[in-house]
This record gives structure tokens, sequence and C-alpha cells, in this order.
């Protein structure tokens, strides 16, 4: 048995004006039509609907109970379509991501708040995690896409160049090497230093390309605690520049790398198979517009 919406919606307008021929008039059918269409419907149904006569229509028993049952349904589907007209216009909708926790810092956090002060009715979950848990979390499609840096994917994941980030030293201002402006990576051999582990094989691939075994001497989870430990006279650090700015740098100063200079690139990942929704195409293309190397000067507070 198929139902068509028509039927309903031609059943609905009988029943409201129990008169068929303004009810062909309300949904836009001649009345001949509209007649058949009722037929149809009964014959579908097996039940009679209406009592008709030459002077007036009359809606059965069962006529009634499918009217209040018709109509709660159709009221669910305009609700329906409604609500899926609202995702499409962001007025509604969700916006899930993973972030990395040194892009979490300023970058992405601005970004979100520009998207939610546009579009304040997406509720959005963001979800810091590092880099060898992002393709779990896009394979289970627990998240719309990643903010990460460049893992190596497989066919089933997709990777979009955002930009390049460098990483940089912070040592205590008064330093003898804060008064370069740059600094080698011999000057850093001799060095007490505190490595993030996230970016270790970077750092460490940088020293062996100038033929310096170095190891770390502290090895952390994250750019506070590494900063804390510079702060505190632990050595330097090799941190990332991005999330510099939101950082308390009182008392630290932060100095480029010769070359090799250390750079990892920033995408926007997400998994094939995984259509974005409205929201995250439009979250998409605010990183996509953001630029935020164009002005680093981390805070002295």
């Amino acid at each position: 048995m198929r139902i068509k919406l028509r039927q309903v919606e031609g059943f609905l307008a009988a029943a409201d004006l129990l008169s068929f021929s303004r009810a062909a008039d309300k949904i836009g059918m001649t009345q001949p039509a509209f007649s058949q269409l009722i037929r149809d419907l009964e014959n579908a149904l097996d039940v009679k609907l209406f009592d008709r006569s030459t002077r007036r229509v009359r809606i059965t028993e069962i006529g009634l109970l499918l009217r209040d049952q018709m109509r709660r349904g159709l009221l669910e589907i305009d609700n329906a379509c409604n609500n899926a007209r609202a995702i499409t216009r962001l007025e509604r909708g969700q916006l899930t991501l993973a972030v990395l926790p040194s892009l979490a810092l300023g970058f992405v956090t601005e970004a979100l708040t520009d998207f939610h002060k546009t579009h304040p009715g997406v509720h959005i979950r963001l979800q810091e995690t590092r880099t060898p848990y992002i393709a779990d979390l896009l394979s289970r499609h627990e998240v719309d896409f990643a903010v990460c840096s460049h893992i190596e994917a497989d066919d089933a994941l997709q990777l979009e160049h955002l930009f390049d980030d460098e990483l940089v030293a912070v040592l205590p201002k008064e330093h003898a090497l804060a008064r370069r402006q740059t600094l080698g990576w011999g000057q850093l051999a001799n060095e007490s230093l505190i490595w993030l582990a996230a970016q270790s094989t970077l750092i460490h691939n940088a020293f062996e390309e100038n033929g310096l075994d170095k190891s770390a001497d502290h090895q952390v989870l994250n750019t506070v605690t590494a900063l804390s430990m510079v702060r505190a006279g632990f050595g330097i650090t090799i941190v990332p520049l991005v999330g510099l700015p939101e950082l308390n740098m009182r008392g630290l100063a932060h100095r480029r790398l010769r070359a090799p200079r250390p750079m990892r690139e920033i995408v926007l990942c997400h998994h094939v198979n995984h259509t974005l929704s409205p929201a995250a195409e439009q979250f998409r293309l605010f990183l996509r517009q953001a630029s935020p190397l164009t002005s680093v000067r981390p805070k002295t507070r």
C-alpha cells in the first residue's frame, strides 16, 4: 500500500472544508481529478472516508480518526522539511571537529568565535586531541574533520593544505642568545633543551642535518609546560609559532632558527566517505580565509 503526500493533503483539505469543490480549489486541482484522488486513497486504505450526496459531504468516523493522525504526521513532515532548510541556511545544525592543542590556541578558537557570531544556532563541539588519534576519530565519523599537522593518510582520508607553521626557539629574555635575531642549531647544541613530544622527530632531524647528535634533556606534552620550564630556568624550548600569541610570554623571547627552518604543514583532514554538513563546509571556508601567521606578536603578560 502506497499513500502519496498529495492524497493526504487532499484528504485533509476535504476534511476541513467538507466540500470537494472548495478542497480542489485549495490544492489547485479540478474537481473530477480531486474526486479521483480521494477514491484512490479510499481504495488504497480499503475504507470509506466520506459520505457524499449532491448536497453535502460528511466525514466518516474512521475519516475523523485518520484526519487527526494524518494532520500530526503532515505536521511532522513539515517540521522535518523546515529543519532541513534551517540546517542548510545554517540557522541550526552541528559542527564537530578535532584540533591539535597547539592549534586550538588562538587560530581555531578565533575562527570558531567568528563562526558562532555569524551562525549562533549551530551547535559546536570541539575535541582537542593529538595526531595519533585523529585518523581513528575520522574513520569512526565522530568528527566532521580535523585541523592538524600533516599525517600519513591512506586513501580514506583527504588532506587539504591550510598553512605552514614555523617552530621557533623560546628562551629567557636575559639569556645571552636572546640578543641575536636568529639562532643556529650549533648554538643550541650545548644548551639544555625542552622538547615537545609531538615535535621531537622534526627537531631531532634538524640537528642531524647540521651534523649534531642532540637529544632532549626534558620532554613534555604541551607548550604551556615547556614555557613554564623555560621561565624556571630549565633550558630552551622549540615550539610552534602559531600558538605563542595566546600564551604567557612574560620574561621570555622567541627567536627564529636558521636552516633547516623547522616547519610543519597544517592541514584540514576529513574522511572521503563523510559528506561535510553545511555548517562544517562553511567553517572550512572560515579556516581557508584565516591568516594566523600574518602578524605573530606574543603577548608579554
